[in-house]
């Protein structure tokens, strides 16, 4: 009886806390790969949410695409990096691989660039993943909601293996 009652407390707990949810942005995979929880990143300043919040992806191919229609924010220099602001208003960063920016690109081929509108699916990177693996620490790609405010909460949508374009991360933004 008491795990009943534990079981409809908690039912209603999550319900109480879903109506206050104002608005659902989904992001999708920008790679095939591995999905996990951002945790679970072999790098303390990304797995602790330092530079964001969101999930990673362990890619398996060579193209990362545009998880969402928007502008690039960004390219960085290296390659390593590409900042995208969606038509939704959600700042995202995808970086791939640890440590990748010691690379000064060599493994990296941007293409797209600063300022350019694209639409989900898109190929903005060609990662030389072979390179990538025997000269980074991971390959592991945090994709990241880097502007997270007080009324947003990420939810985890997909582990395991994944597809460039499959729902990644849910953005649920909360009544302030």
């Amino acid at each position: 009886m008491k795990d009943r009652i534990f079981g409809v407390l908690q039912r209603i707990g999550s319900s109480l806390t879903n109506e206050n949810v104002v608005k659902t942005v989904i992001i999708h995979s920008p790679m095939d790969g591995t999905a996990a929880d951002l945790s679970t990143t072999p790098d303390a300043a990304f797995a602790g949410k330092m530079m964001g919040d969101g999930a990673v992806v362990t890619p398996s191919g060579d193209t990362v695409c545009a998880p969402e229609d928007g502008e690039i924010s960004l390219v960085f220099d290296t390659k390593h990096a590409v900042g995208l602001t969606t038509d939704s208003g959600v700042e995202l960063l995808i970086h791939v691989g640890i440590d990748t920016v010691n690379l000064n690109g060599q493994g990296f081929t941007a293409l797209v660039e600063t300022g350019q509108r694209v639409k989900r699916g898109d190929p903005l990177l060609r990662i030389d993943l072979e390179y990538l693996k025997t000269h980074a620490p991971s390959v592991a790609a945090p994709v990241l909601c880097s502007e997270m405010e007080e009324n947003m909460k990420i939810r985890l949508l997909h582990e395991g293996a994944v597809k460039a374009g499959d729902p990644l991360f849910a953005i649920d933004y909360y009544e302030e």
